[in-house]
């Protein structure tokens, strides 16, 4: 993994990048200014700042600049971005940035990387400042439209409310205007005694589409003309492919092609994956296993147990105190085998 030092972002490129860039979890950069023109999503909708999208049907797009790999981070830094944005949870989707987003908005979105269990910890101030930005400007949309002070304007799931009359509008209705508006220097964020979704359980973004299958892999990509490959190593090892005999397979559906893949591997090749999948089951390969050919779990363990006599050397990682004169002194002792 590319080592990463978690960026720095001043208050000016904060919101310099919130004014001119499209969308996504900008991670510190430096952004040439421009002005307040509206930067629309690729269904038209409306950029408000560089995190958030607002559709007419008040459902808001964040975009994540993370990969979601099961540990939550899609749903986690969303969380982050409505907390601040106070907006209806239950209409909060996300996507990615594309890499050629990237590129057109001078890669805003930093290195793209995901690991270390760093993804909320070196984003959460940035993306809660683009939350609490958008609020701020579809507030200000709002009572600019009602001719009102933004100070007599409260925001809740997406709706903003003039106290004083009761009036009431949505953010789809105000966020045309609210683009158009230059990002406010300073934000001000929620008090940790405030919050509503952080830190709370809710229900993952990625979850329904992972359950039901619709949810797109790169595994699903297809490109015109595009083969697909199924590989099997040798089962030991250290051991070498010996032989395999391709004729055996020659007239399985959709298998173009049978490859030596360096010493080890053997791979087929097909139109589709399946094919590739099924013929190479069917494939008989010989294997030379070599000198593990005989290891086992049995001699495995007694490799380890070996290990633990106290005669032979053993490398030390590292070493706090005196464990065995510990033992020797607690007044009961436990003892046990694992395997």
């Amino acid at each position: 993994m590319n080592k990463h030092v978690p960026p720095r972002m001043n208050r000016r490129a904060f919101v310099i990048g919130s004014a001119t860039l499209g969308a996504g979890l900008a991670i510190g950069l430096d952004i040439p200014f421009g002005g307040p023109a509206v930067v629309r999503a690729a269904d038209g909708s409306p950029e408000i700042g560089a995190w958030v999208v607002v559709r007419p049907d008040d459902t808001v797009v964040i975009r994540i600049a993370r990969s979601e790999m099961g540990q939550g981070s899609l749903t986690g830094l969303a969380q982050l971005v409505a907390e601040e944005l106070e907006c209806d949870w239950t209409k909060v989707t996300t996507e990615y940035p594309t890499p050629g987003q990237s590129v057109a908005r001078k890669r805003v979105w930093g290195d793209f990387s995901t690991g270390g269990s760093r993804g909320i910890r070196s984003s959460q101030d940035y993306v809660r400042k683009g939350g609490a930005t958008a609020r701020v400007m579809l507030i200000q949309a709002a009572a600019d439209a009602w001719k009102v002070p933004p100070s007599e304007c409260t925001a809740a799931n997406s709706v903003i409310t003039h106290t004083p009359s009761g009036r009431t509008t949505t953010y789809g209705k105000v966020a045309e205007a609210a683009a158009k508006l230059t990002p406010p220097r300073d934000v001000k964020l929620k008090d940790p005694k405030d919050w509503k979704l952080i830190g709370k359980g809710v229900r993952r973004l990625d979850t329904v589409d992972k359950t039901t299958g619709a949810m797109i892999y790169g595994a699903d990509v297809k490109l015109p003309g595009m083969l697909n490959a199924a590989i099997k190593d040798c089962p030991v090892f250290g051991g070498k492919l010996k032989s395999f005999d391709e004729a055996k397979i020659a007239g399985m559906k959709g298998v173009k092609k049978v490859v030596k893949v360096g010493d080890t591997a053997v791979a087929v090749v097909a139109d589709t994956w399946w094919h590739a999948k099924t013929a190479l089951e069917a494939l008989p390969i010989v294997w030379d296993e070599g000198d593990n050919a005989k290891v086992s779990s049995e001699s495995i363990a007694k490799w380890l147990a070996e290990g633990l006599d106290d005669s032979q050397p053993a490398y030390v990682g590292n070493k706090n105190g005196d464990a065995k004169a510990a033992i020797a002194g607690a007044a009961q002792k436990v003892e046990a085998v694992y395997s």
